[in-house]
């Protein structure tokens, strides 16, 4: 009986979403498209955001950390425009289940340059990437979805 418990708590434990402590997943690619990645254009005085890098990296049994690098070309005057890049770092508590982890952002506040959300949910992929999609964005985009690898996937 004691081996059959044990076997059985041995066998939730394998359940769980794998994660690689200390190597980051590198953000590969956004809604399909290798980096760097661009917004649709909008009718502001901005060029379209985009992301350049990223990713998301296991530190302990409990905290991850995500990171994203991106910018804009802004333009100052017809025929002259400059480049304004910018990168943003959250740490996280996370969990993990049986096919996602999910990042609680303890520092989040909304509007500020970072995570969209207070927690996110990164879907295992079948490759062993990680997939995240944002919801809720301004149209003509109702998602966002990045996709980690620690290898190529």
């Amino acid at each position: 009986m004691l081996a059959a418990t044990t076997l059985a708590l041995l066998a939730c434990g394998d359940a769980l979403a794998p994660v690689a402590l200390g190597a980051p997943y590198e953000l590969r690619s956004v809604n399909g498209q290798a980096l760097p990645w661009s917004t649709p254009p909008s009718d502001s005085q901005y060029i379209p955001t985009t992301i350049t890098e990223g990713s998301v990296t296991f530190l302990s049994d409990t905290l991850a950390q995500r990171q994203e690098t991106y910018g804009r070309w802004v333009i100052i005057r017809p025929g002259d425009s400059t480049w304004l890049g910018g990168s943003w770092m959250q740490v996280a508590l996370y969990k993990r289940g049986s096919s996602s982890v999910v990042l609680t952002y303890p520092l989040f506040i909304p509007g500020a340059i970072g995570p969209s959300q207070a927690a996110e949910t990164l879907y295992v992929t079948s490759s062993g990437g990680l997939k995240l999609r944002e919801t809720g964005l301004v149209p003509p985009l109702d998602s966002i979805v990045r996709v980690y690898c620690r290898v190529d996937c």
